[in-house]
């Protein structure tokens, strides 16, 4: 069986209004206000506005895509992922999925991960809270004293019923790497443990069995294919246990999926992980890195772009969409 996955972080998929005061200083319009109420609702409008654009821009990414299963990061709520399905995706475009899951994680801002697919999901479990002695896994320093979970969002997990096959997807979004890298490191670790910890216990033989671990894993291995490694990921890639399939790209400079606008530096951090089995019975394919929804900052790209594009906003997000033909 054959299908085509994709995974995306689509950046601050929000129903509410949210508007920091950063964003409010760099107001992208020719328009102002000098009194404060003014300028709040002007704010609003333009927020309301811009969101907008970026959703449309979020729906061609997706269609360009076409997957059969999309595994997203950042979205809000069901009830967002839903309008942002009947809205903007099948307004736009030819794509319906008719399977949909969204379960609350414990990310503070409420950014979930989230699955759309056109086949069914046969099963659908939620890790988001199992807690760190049930997987004697030891609490980094940088996690709160009282929190007891190890996922700061979940691992999503979700078996994908296509024809008579089933394809295992872990859905992922781990700490970011916010306040720094070093400091954050540990919990990424850990959460790249609790992953592999889950497929072990899934699976007598992991090596021998199909599954993917999918989504914005907040950290890179290398840059521009110079290795690095000072990385969280080592749980989930050491000995073999997983096979990034963005490494299959042979230009290292064409692997990143984000662009980091401070630094000036491109980087991956978007990854699909293959199960041994699955990258051998796959070795000849290779993902797609999908880029006409970056910002015109990110300015490696030199492709085109979908219109209306800014130079940091709107965009379809700040990820580039990772998508891939997988037969299992």
């Amino acid at each position: 069986m054959r299908l085509r996955l994709m995974t995306f972080n689509v950046e601050n998929m929000l129903l509410r209004f949210e508007f920091d005061r950063e964003t409010e200083a760099s107001l992208a319009t020719l328009m102002d206000a000098e009194e404060p109420a003014a300028r709040a609702e002007l704010v609003r409008t333009y927020w309301n506005i811009l969101n907008d654009e970026m959703r449309v821009m979020t729906a061609l990414a997706i269609r360009d895509g076409a997957a059969d299963v999309v595994c997203l990061q950042e979205v809000e709520s069901m009830r967002g992922l839903r309008a942002f399905h009947d809205r903007y995706l099948r307004r736009m475009t030819e794509l319906h999925y008719q399977h949909s899951v969204l379960i609350e994680g414990n990310d503070g801002r409420h950014i979930d991960v989230a699955v759309m697919s056109r086949f069914p999901l046969e099963r659908i479990v939620t890790h988001q809270a199992l807690r760190w002695d049930e997987l004697h896994i030891d609490k980094p320093k940088i996690v709160e004293s009282t929190r007891d979970r190890i996922f700061k969002r979940d691992c999503l997990e979700v078996h994908v019923q296509a024809g008579e096959k089933v394809l295992p997807v872990f859905v992922c979004h781990f700490k970011s790497m916010n306040p720094d890298r070093e400091k954050t490191r540990g919990w990424r670790e850990a959460e790249a443990l609790a992953v592999r910890r889950i497929i072990e216990r899934r699976f007598p033989d992991p090596a021998a069995a199909d599954w993917v671990v999918a989504g914005d894993l907040n950290d890179y291995t290398e840059e521009d294919g110079a290795p690095d490694g000072h990385h969280a990921l080592a749980p989930l890639l050491d000995g073999g246990f997983a096979v990034d399939a963005i490494k299959r790209i042979a230009d290292p400079k064409d692997r990143w999926t984000h662009f980091f606008p401070d630094e000036r530096a491109y980087r991956q951090l978007d990854y699909l992980l293959l199960s041994p089995s699955l990258a051998r019975r796959n070795k000849d394919a290779l993902p797609r890195i999908l880029r006409p929804g970056l910002p015109y900052r990110a300015e490696r790209y030199q492709g085109p772009r979908y219109p209306r594009i800014g130079w940091d906003r709107p965009k379809a997000s700040d990820h580039c969409p990772v998508v891939m033909d997988l037969k299992f």
